[in-house]
């Protein structure tokens, strides 16, 4: 008897022994499942479809046809700071787009050539930062708009019954940026094309200076002539430089060069004072 009791007693404990260990791994197997269904939770998706529309509010003069069509833009996708892909065509976009939610990211959209300096280089970007919840289908749009400045030079006469030309031969003007390895000449023969400029995100100062040449070719250096001045360029700002001749202010006149911002956005106006009685009559 007592060996039978002995041997019922360390069953029991073995039985025991059996429920507890059978316990820890139904723990461990409900832990595993739920940590599982947490992955799933983060690494869900949503769907996006892009709509990509386009502001060219001061080009005017460049072939905008081929600006407005969003199928020749080039699209880009960034979760965070990786690439999910890049500079893929519009028109080549799948309608939806799976990603994952909870997360930021950025679609960036661009058309032209983002050079320093170039004429009739219109340079035109958009760019949108979402989040989707999971499940979620949302339109991400994004428009487009001109990122480059632009600079028309325009000669004029000192009144409409005259001409630049009868009281100077040429006005040579020179820019340069910080983007700019080396400055940009411009004369009257470039009268009317658009340089563009690149300016950042936050715009950047350009340097202008300007170079006269008389009725007889030869260049005017002359003491107290103010031969440069610096100017603040914003992407999507539009200036003409109109140079021309005012004899009305002081005895001689002075060379008045006007920078115009288009659209009535701010008006500045930068003057090349040419002292004494230098203009000729």
């Amino acid at each position: 008897m007592i060996v039978a009791d002995f041997r019922i007693i360390t069953w029991m404990k073995m039985n025991n022994c059996l429920k507890a260990l059978f316990s820890l791994v139904l723990l461990a197997f409900l832990g595993s499942c739920s940590s599982e269904e947490g992955k799933e939770s983060v690494t869900g998706q949503g769907r996006i479809m892009v709509d990509l529309s386009t502001d060219l509010s001061y080009s005017r003069s460049v072939d905008e046809s081929a600006y407005r069509n969003v199928n020749n833009y080039k699209v880009s996708l960034y979760k965070g700071e990786e690439p999910v892909y890049t500079d893929k065509l519009y028109g080549d976009l799948e309608l939806e787009q799976s990603v994952d939610f909870g997360v930021p990211y950025t679609l960036t959209a661009y058309y032209g050539e983002d050079v320093a300096a170039g004429y009739d280089k219109l340079y035109v970007k958009g760019s949108q930062t979402f989040t989707v919840s999971q499940g979620d289908k949302k339109t991400v749009s994004i428009l487009c708009k001109p990122a480059n400045a632009r600079i028309t030079l325009v000669y004029k006469g000192n009144d409409d019954n005259d001409a630049f030309e009868d009281y100077f031969q040429d006005c040579t003007v020179t820019v340069k940026t910080d983007y700019m390895d080396e400055a940009w000449t411009m004369n009257k023969s470039n009268e009317g094309q658009q340089l563009y400029l690149k300016t950042g995100d936050e715009g950047t100062n350009a340097t202008l200076s300007f170079s006269l040449i008389d009725k007889n070719g030869e260049p005017v250096s002359v003491d107290g002539f103010d031969t440069s001045k610096v100017i603040d360029l914003k992407p999507c700002y539009s200036y003409t430089l109109t140079i021309k001749p005012n004899k009305t202010d002081i005895a001689g006149g002075k060379l008045g060069l006007t920078i115009t911002v288009d659209d009535g956005v701010t008006d500045e106006d930068v003057t090349v004072n040419i002292p004494g009685d230098y203009i000729p009559n």
